[in-house]
């Protein structure tokens, strides 16, 4: 039972296998515990029937509505999230449309990049204000943009479950989506997405698609390699988290560090790539152990003294903000795109 519960608690941040001298890869001995626990009866039938959902945006939506889930006045929207299996779950409010139904299919036609952007389900979904950003940040520096309407759920939430079957039909509906395009770049918004996309998806599909997942990229990583970006440097004091699936499971560090540097007066805090507390679903059934870890984040934020604190994942924005209220304690958290975005506009 304390195996299970250990396998269960571990939030695949892949920062174990960044230091093992012996380089093993304790990851993929927890996915392939996960996979075996996933067939037998430990997960919830209403766990199950979640993870459906997700898989199909349409019914994901319904759903969300129908549970009349939102954030209320005062309710951090992650405190009561424990609870989302039994109805009473506070989330952020949904948006009246999608990210993807918000925008044409092609965007800024005739730029000196071609990509394809892959939103993510939070993003669609919630936080669409970081696809507003991106989108009005690539237009400005001259890229066209494919939005394809009919991308689905990268899959991640389905592998972290162990249900490999699933998030095999989404990678392929996804390669599918995207395969018939000319573009130099997929760009994502979301860490969990990019990772699941550029590395989980090969060993899931019995083909060959490194054509595809050589495609994949980060927002950050697409700006500092691929676009030439140069704005005036602002003296907001700004600091950085790292994303645990971009900093340990695809060594992004420094790019994100190094376009902040040049237009903020960046500060490091301490212990900066240390997991938040979010952890994918760590906050949903470990929500104790998630609070120890975001109480730390919290001191690491206040003792760096900035008054922003900059990311690159929708999921950690969500929780340090509420861990940040938690402990009365007033800062801004942005994703990078939206630090580019301010420094484009003034």
């Amino acid at each position: 039972e304390r195996c299970i519960d250990t396998i269960k608690a571990c939030i695949k941040c892949t920062r174990c296998a960044d230091i093992c001298p012996s380089g093993v890869r304790p990851e993929k001995i927890v996915q392939s515990a996960r996979e075996l626990l996933y067939k037998s009866i430990d997960l919830s039938e209403q766990a199950r029937e979640i993870l459906s959902m997700v898989s199909n945006s349409e019914r994901f939506r319904k759903y969300l509505i129908s549970q009349n889930i939102d954030k209320t006045d005062n309710i951090p929207p992650l405190w009561q999230l424990p609870l989302i299996f039994h109805g009473k779950a506070y989330l952020p409010k949904l948006a009246e449309k999608t990210a993807l139904e918000s925008y044409p299919e092609y965007i800024n036609s005739g730029g000196k990049h071609k990509i394809a952007l892959f939103i993510g389900c939070s993003i669609n979904y919630s936080n669409t204000y970081i696809a507003d950003s991106t989108i009005d940040v690539l237009k400005k520096l001259g890229v066209s943009i494919f939005l394809p309407k009919d991308q689905s759920c990268c899959g991640a939430p389905m592998l972290f479950h162990g249900d490999t079957q699933k998030a095999k039909e989404l990678a392929e509906h996804n390669i599918e989506t995207l395969k018939y395009e000319d573009f130099e770049a997929i760009i994502t918004l979301c860490p969990a997405c990019s990772v699941t996309m550029k590395q989980e998806y090969e060993k899931i599909i019995d083909d060959d698609i490194r054509d595809f997942t050589s495609k994949v990229f980060d927002i950050s990583e697409f700006i500092d390699k691929l676009c030439d970006y140069s704005v005036k440097k602002s003296d907001i004091s700004l600091t950085y988290h790292d994303p645990c699936y971009l900093r340990f499971a695809q060594n992004v560090y420094d790019e994100p560090r190094k376009i902040l540097k040049n237009i903020t007066d960046y500060i490091e805090m301490k212990d900066a790539n240390k997991c938040c507390g979010y952890g994918g679903t760590l906050a949903l059934f470990h929500p104790e152990i998630s609070g120890k870890i975001g109480e730390k984040k919290v001191k690491s934020i206040v003792q760096s003294g900035a008054d922003i604190v900059a990311t690159g994942c929708s999921g950690c924005i969500l929780f340090i903000k509420d861990q940040l209220v938690k402990y009365n304690i007033n800062k801004e958290v942005l994703h990078t795109i939206q630090v580019i975005q301010k420094s484009l506009n003034t």
